[in-house]
């Protein structure tokens, strides 16, 4: 084995830990996610991808990043996932708490150096029996026109992924066969290639038992009773090269396609050094800028009148900001503990390395400006003695 795949379900939360791990390991890290989208519709309904009303049926989408620009934009699809938009809300009513489906529209966004493979699986097929119900009655109608949901489904993502889309086929369960038939269809049909892929829940196939124990106490139900689609079956473990060439004797192309996304997935994490994100500030300023404006403002509306020695403090504060680079840190810190408050969440700034690196903050987030200051200036220059190094 060359290269070893691991796909966190809508989160990317074990990708460094994974990479870091595989790599002292000599095998090649693909990290990637699996993303609730949103799955086959009636293609007689409005289309509506702007928004997920609650009623559409979902899927699952494996992604895997290429580089790094796919990797940044798995990021940004998970935040979509979880938050409903990456644009920063700017009013209580406007802002999604609730997580949901990422639409096509989305996908096809931040789809830029992402490979995409679609499952075709018993359990989801079966989800979209009311739709291939529907596709049935059209044709026997002599509505030779209609297309599939779950056909047009794989079409539309092959507009947004193009080569970079094959549709996922495992052999997890006798009743797979069927499956994997209408996959070929499917595949045939499209033009799409089929790729063979294996769920890993454990490890050795004895482990079975402890995963119906764990996700018996995770649903709070019995060993005896906890069932699918809480656990899945005794073949998810990880299989060698030998167990997958059994599953697949008949297609090893759906195999040899494996190699051919491990070989296209070259993504290179640039570890070891700190990276801020952007802070988008007003037009006319810079992230320094607009830190100093929103510091003098806390400083005016907490001191009156703004006393010679809380400005001279406050300037040497912000000169250390500026001379660490750490202004888009501030803002975004900032950001976050004044969306919260917004939401009506209590928040606080707990101490952090950076935290401590400067009393501005106190003035910005509107804590004690003098207790700050006497209890931090020492953190800050052991922090710039260091950086001076």
């Amino acid at each position: 084995m060359s290269a070893v795949a691991l796909t966190d379900t809508n989160g990317l939360y074990a990708a460094v830990p994974f990479y870091q791990t595989a790599k002292n390991a000599g095998l090649k890290p693909i990290v990637g996610v699996v993303l609730d989208v949103e799955g086959p519709q009636d293609q007689r309904e409005t289309s509506r991808y702007a928004r997920n009303d609650g009623n559409k049926p979902s899927t699952t989408l494996v992604s895997l990043a290429m580089n790094m620009e796919g990797y940044s934009n798995l990021c940004q699809l998970v935040t979509l996932r979880h938050l409903g938009t990456t644009k920063l809300a700017q009013n209580a009513v406007s802002a999604e708490t609730d997580g949901r489906p990422v639409t096509l529209q989305e996908l096809a966004q931040h789809s830029r150096g992402v490979i995409a493979l679609a499952p075709a699986n018993y359990r989801q097929l079966r989800s979209f029996a009311p739709l291939k119900m529907t596709s049935e009655k059209a044709k026997a109608t002599g509505n030779t026109s209609y297309q599939s949901p779950v056909t047009n489904h794989f079409s539309q993502l092959k507009e947004i992924f193009g080569d970079r889309l094959y549709i996922e086929v495992q052999h997890l369960s006798p009743g797979d066969g069927r499956t994997l038939r209408e996959a070929e269809r499917i595949g045939r049909e499209l033009s799409v290639p089929l790729v063979a892929t294996n769920n890993v829940h454990f490890l050795q196939p004895e482990e079975h038992l402890h995963h119906r124990a764990v996700n018996a106490i995770r649903t709070g139900g019995l060993l005896t009773t906890v069932a699918p689609p809480e656990i899945t079956t005794e073949e998810a473990w990880f299989k060698p090269a030998t167990e997958m060439q059994k599953c697949f004797s008949d297609h090893p192309e759906w195999l040899q396609a494996t190699l051919e996304i491990a070989g296209r997935c070259n993504l290179q994490l640039e570890l070891g050094k700190l990276i801020f994100p952007e802070f988008p500030v007003p037009d006319g300023e810079s992230a320094f800028s607009f830190l100093w404006k929103l510091s003098f403002d806390g400083a005016r509306k907490r001191y009156k009148p703004l006393r010679p020695e809380v400005l001279s403090r406050l300037t040497h504060e912000l000169e250390v900001i500026e001379k660490l680079h750490l202004a888009p840190y501030f803002l975004l810190v900032w950001d976050i503990v004044e969306e919260a408050r917004r939401r009506g969440i209590p928040a606080v700034a707990l101490p952090g390395n950076f935290a401590r690196v400067s009393a501005a903050l106190g003035t910005v987030l509107r804590t004690i400006f003098e207790r700050a200051a006497r209890r931090l200036s020492g953190h800050r220059y052991r922090y710039l003695r260091r950086a001076s190094r």
